[in-house]
């Protein structure tokens, strides 16, 4: 019995390694290509199939989920790849329908498909056991008419002279707004009275853009946990948006977010230095990011809970895979949560090929390498195989 549960073990140990190696092989960037609904839009896109292992290979390319009266048609269908090649460029020629039937975001896939070297011609058994990772085409497809998505952003000082609220409004219609204005209720986060009500100006947002307008709150403002409703009205139509924040002196200070050997397509590592000025220890402490651009998420991904002793500082750890990920500049909210409590920061964000910068947060970056994946790879196996060796030692030294 006691063979048979370490022959057991030996098997699921050989099909991990197995499966993690055969997951790390390939790798593709970017991820994905955005693009905007034109009627009939011939483009040719490029992007790479990345060789992590530096292995002899053969990978096939195609489409799939290929859009309604629309064509993909993939330049090279087959690729070899020998040991020393670390990468090739890979490209596709899309033409859009005339029209699409549902608007919003349209996704087709293209499919990049690990098979044997000695694989002549291409059956489902071969496509259904091999290893694939996908590319993305996307396509923003207007909505019909005057159709919008509000934003209601809170810039916390930590003063209780003034907060200032962001409105934004993203028009993502075909129509252009030609008249928007909305109203902010503010109300008690414990009591639900009615603090006071704001209002913004008047305003204007073209087809496919984005307009902000910042409204100050400035009498009558007490230390304490708020909420506020947005209601915005553009062209006879309504959109709402809410947000809690606090007003007062805060005791949990997010000092600085640092990325270091950043590269975009790669796994970016963050490292975010908190601050507890209480005299008391605070726990399940997390960053949260959201990375949006025009009210659309690019990504969600937060850092490793700690707790974090009275009166001292520790640094958080967050990782984010930009693979697809475009440069330029990005809305980005930064949520610090501990203890069931929340601090959100709307900063803007700025990304090149080297570097990621957040407003107003410390964020410098410096040029680095790619992800080494086969070290990655082996701590797993190193971690499952020390794992195996005590469980065994310990079930002999048990019957001993």
């Amino acid at each position: 019995m006691r063979n048979k549960r370490v022959g057991i073990v030996m098997i699921l140990l050989i099909f991990i390694i197995s499966f993690v190696g055969s997951v790390s092989a390939l790798g593709i960037t970017p991820a994905r290509k955005i693009v905007d609904f034109e009627s009939g839009l011939e483009q040719t896109v490029e992007f790479y199939i990345v060789n992590s292992e530096g292995k002899d290979m053969k990978v096939v390319v195609y489409a799939e989920n290929v859009f309604e009266g629309g064509e993909i048609v993939v330049g090279t269908p087959e690729i070899i790849f020998s040991s020393e090649e670390d990468r090739k460029k890979v490209n596709y020629t899309f033409k859009l329908p005339e029209e699409f039937k549902i608007p919003g975001k349209q996704i087709a896939k293209m499919v990049v498909r690990e098979i044997p070297m000695d694989v002549g011609e291409i059956d489902g058994t071969v496509i259904g056991a091999s290893v694939a990772i996908i590319h993305q085409l996307i396509v923003e497809v207007p909505f019909p008419g005057k159709y919008a998505v509000a934003e209601l952003k809170i810039t916390e000082t930590g003063l209780i002279d003034s907060v200032d609220f962001v409105v934004s409004l993203i028009n993502l219609g075909i129509e252009d707004i030609n008249s928007a204005s909305g109203v902010i209720e503010i109300f008690d986060a414990f009591s639900d009275e009615k603090v006071t009500t704001l209002e913004t100006d008047l305003f204007s947002v073209n087809s496919g853009d984005k307009k902000e307008n910042t409204v100050v709150w400035t009498e009558n403002i007490e230390i304490g946990k708020y909420y506020a409703k947005l209601k915005l009205n553009y062209d006879g139509n309504v959109v709402e948006a809410d947000r809690e924040f606090t007003v007062g002196a805060r005791m949990v200070e997010l000092l600085y977010i640092f990325a270091k050997n950043f590269k975009l397509g790669d796994i970016a590592k963050f490292n975010i230095l908190v601050e507890n000025k209480w005299s008391d220890s605070i726990h399940d402490v997390y960053t949260e990011f959201l990375i949006s651009k025009l009210g659309g998420k690019i990504a969600n991904f937060k850092s490793a809970t700690e707790d974090i002793e009275g009166e001292s500082t520790k640094e958080l750890t967050a990782y984010w895979d930009t693979e697809g990920v475009e440069g330029g500049e990005y809305g980005a909210k930064i949520t610090l949560r501990h203890d069931d409590e929340a601090l959100e920061m709307d900063v803007k964000t700025i990304i090149t090929s080297n570097s990621i910068t957040f407003d107003g947060l410390t964020g410098a970056v410096t040029s680095g390498g790619l992800v080494n994946t086969n070290f990655v790879v082996g701590a797993i196996v190193l971690v499952i195989v020390t794992s195996l060796f005590w469980f065994v030692w310990f079930k002999f030294r048990k019957k001993k």
